[in-house]
């Protein structure tokens, strides 16, 4: 597994602004970047639509963690498939 202090950007997708617009609920795009900038980070609502509707092709992981704080969410509710359990992929003979 690598931190990810490790990692810039993550691959964005339309599957992930689904998501993000899911857990944003009620909270207006506008209401939530305001949460992002006051975190330092720089996050218009023209970024956040963008970001729900799809047409990022990445995205910085400190927007990300932002995005999770400010809708104060674990980052795998927002990125589930992100962890990898190896585990369940190795096999005991």
């Amino acid at each position: 597994m690598v931190a990810l202090s490790y990692v810039d950007k993550l691959k964005w997708s339309p599957q992930e602004g689904r998501r993000l617009e899911e857990l944003r609920g009620k909270i207006p795009m506008r209401a939530l970047a305001e949460k992002i900038n006051a975190t330092g980070v720089s996050c218009s609502y023209q970024y956040i639509h963008k970001l729900e509707e799809g047409k990022a092709e990445s995205v910085s992981t400190d927007l990300l963690l932002a995005i999770c704080g400010a809708l104060d969410i674990d980052f795998n509710q927002l990125f589930p498939g992100i962890y990898l359990d190896i585990s369940q992929i190795i096999t005991k003979d």
